[in-house]
Order: C-alpha cells, then sequence, then structure tokens
C-alpha cells in the first residue's frame, strides 16, 4: 500500500483538536481532501437535529446520513486518487465499524486524538462562542475510551501542537492506525 491510498477517519472530542488537525493533515499529502462532518451536517438548512438534538429519531436519521454523506465524499475521492481526511467525532464501536465497512475495500485508518479530559475542556472554554460546545462531553469521552480503545491509533496532543500533531499523523498513520 502507497502511503496516499486507503481514507483516514480523524476522531476525538470536542477540543481535541480535530477540527485544527485535520486540514493540516490533508495539506501534507500531494493530493488531499478535508471533509468535515459538521460542514456536512449543517447542509441541513431547514429542519436540521443534531446528534443530540429532538425528536431523537430524527438526529439519528440525520446522523445515519451525515456518515453515509462523509463515506460516500471519501471514497468518491479515494478512487479519484485523492487522499480523503475524514473529521467527525467517531464515539461508539458501531459507527466506526459501519464507516469501514462503506469504506472497504479501500484501505482504513482510524487515529483518535485524545488528550486529557481536562485538555478539551479547557480548549472548548477558550473557543469563539459560536464554536463551542455547549453540553458535558464528559460522558462520550468516557464511552469512546471504552468502546473504541485499542481501535486504531491513540494520540495524546496535550503537549504537541496542531503542527506536531499532523506531521506525527502524515508521518505514520499509515502504520499505526491500520484498521
Amino acid at each position: 500500500m502507497r502511503d496516499q491510498d486507503g481514507c483516514l477517519i480523524l476522531s476525538g472530542m470536542p477540543g481535541a483538536g480535530k477540527s485544527t488537525v485535520a486540514p493540516l493533515v490533508a495539506a501534507r499529502y500531494p493530493r488531499a481532501a478535508h471533509i468535515s462532518g459538521d460542514v456536512l451536517s449543517y447542509m441541513v438548512v431547514q429542519g436540521r437535529v443534531g446528534f443530540n438534538g429532538r425528536p431523537a429519531e430524527e438526529a439519528r436519521r440525520q446522523l445515519r446520513l451525515c456518515v453515509r454523506n462523509m463515506c460516500d465524499l471519501a471514497a468518491n475521492f479515494a478512487d479519484n486518487g485523492v487522499f480523503p481526511v475524514v473529521e467527525y467525532t467517531i464515539d461508539n464501536r458501531r459507527m466506526l465499524d459501519a464507516m469501514v465497512e462503506m469504506l472497504r475495500p479501500r484501505p482504513v485508518m482510524f487515529v483518535a486524538l485524545f488528550p486529557p479530559l481536562e485538555v478539551c475542556r479547557r480548549r472548548n472554554a477558550t473557543r469563539d462562542p459560536g464554536h463551542r460546545v455547549d453540553f458535558d462531553f464528559a460522558p462520550h469521552y468516557r464511552a469512546m475510551r471504552e468502546d473504541l480503545g485499542g481501535v486504531g491509533w491513540w494520540l495524546d496532543t496535550a503537549a504537541l501542537t496542531p503542527e506536531e500533531t499532523a506531521d506525527l499523523i502524515r508521518a505514520r498513520a499509515h502504520e499505526e492506525a491500520l484498521l
């Protein structure tokens, strides 16, 4: 496998650095695309229900749609020689398994940016108010670790700059994160 083959899924809690690091990772490849799940989900301009919104069934339906769209777009890019960096909070095995299934037979890499919870909270608190997450994501943090721990490559980014994190992912994801 060449180091431009496949699809990279970059996950983590709010404040882990996903939206900062993903475009930096993509910029380190000769041909790459940054696919933001948040951007795709906000394409629903009327009737959008966030992942933890109400009604719950509509939130789940829109989450499944977002996941499908991310994977379809990533597959289209990968099949045309553009390395996709998919950025979204994947906090459970069922969602990751569904994504891997949609992306196969392409190689899939999973990188979880996972600084300590307090680092995520501090970073989230210093964000622009329009980008700040306004719910307690501690249960999601614990659930992600329990459900996905040991899957792919987990990076504690607390002491790394975004550029250092992107360099590390570019250099090692094809070995460390391959599913």
